[in-house]
């Protein structure tokens, strides 16, 4: 897949500025703080990512993603809030002339979920697991098409799974693959290279690892991998989050095939 990156940068509503706001090191926390970025992969593949304030005072990038498939196009999580969210409404619908068909929520986590009374009132549907339909109610934020094991997308002709292979990050996550553009969109099950275990505060430690190689095993054409957070990679990330959460013991370097 062809890649070149450009990011946009929203500061308001109202206002885009371009060129000036590219971060080349958009993988790493950073004392900055924009609303969102998005980063464009193709005419089809788009990064949005939100800015997550720690105590510390350090923000995290927190990624989501956009495909667009012949004037439609299905948003995977939504950023922090509903206003951040309204932004990006706006972006695929007004700069990309794309109709959104839906939005995937991979948890039910604030950097996945946070903004998505935003797209309830625009009137978009919502996908997501059974489980992380029923941790979102305390919220008062409802799924419209949630799921079990395994469910189907389409847009256009072209065919989004949702997919829940186990317990990770939270019991509840799931992964979702575009085949046509051999993309595995992770959430925060996955993890950028490099990076730490993260949040660990609802996550099963325990079938993180196996998890993740069933998602392996599942897509062995996945070529892109977008990470909850950090860069997006290829196969790499896979490998980099099953050896992470093995067992010490255990841990093995490099394909895991």
């Amino acid at each position: 897949m062809r890649r070149w990156i450009y990011v946009f940068c929203f500061f308001s509503i109202t206002t885009l500025f371009l060129g000036s706001c590219i971060n080349r090191n958009r993988g790493e926390v950073g004392p900055y703080y924009k609303p969102m970025e998005i980063v464009k992969l193709s005419d089809h593949n788009y990064i949005h990512t939100s800015f997550m304030k720690l105590e510390s005072g350090a923000f995290v990038p927190c990624n989501g993603f956009i495909y667009v498939n012949d004037g439609s196009a299905i948003i995977f999580d939504t950023p922090l809030n509903d206003s951040i969210s309204r932004q990006l409404i706006d972006f695929v619908q007004e700069d990309l002339g794309a109709k959104i068909e839906g939005v995937v929520i991979n948890h039910f986590h604030k950097d996945a979920a946070g903004g998505l009374n935003a797209f309830a009132k625009a009137n978009i549907p919502s996908y997501a697991s059974e489980q992380t339909a029923n941790l979102l109610v305390r919220d008062s934020l409802e799924i419209t098409n949630p799921f079990t094991e395994r469910q189907t997308v389409v847009i256009k002709g072209d065919t989004i799974y949702n997919s829940y292979y186990g317990a990770a990050h939270t019991r509840d996550n799931i992964v979702s693959y575009i085949p046509s553009q051999q993309t595995i969109v992770g959430g925060c099950m996955i993890k950028s290279l490099n990076a730490g275990k993260g949040n660990l505060a609802d996550a099963d430690v325990t079938m993180w690892s196996e998890t993740v190689t069933k998602i392996k095993i599942a897509y062995p054409d996945a070529s892109l991998v977008i990470p909850g957070h950090g860069m997006y990679g290829g196969q790499e990330l896979l490998d980099y989050t099953i050896n992470l959460f093995q067992p010490t013991q255990d841990k093995v370097v490099g394909n895991l095939e």
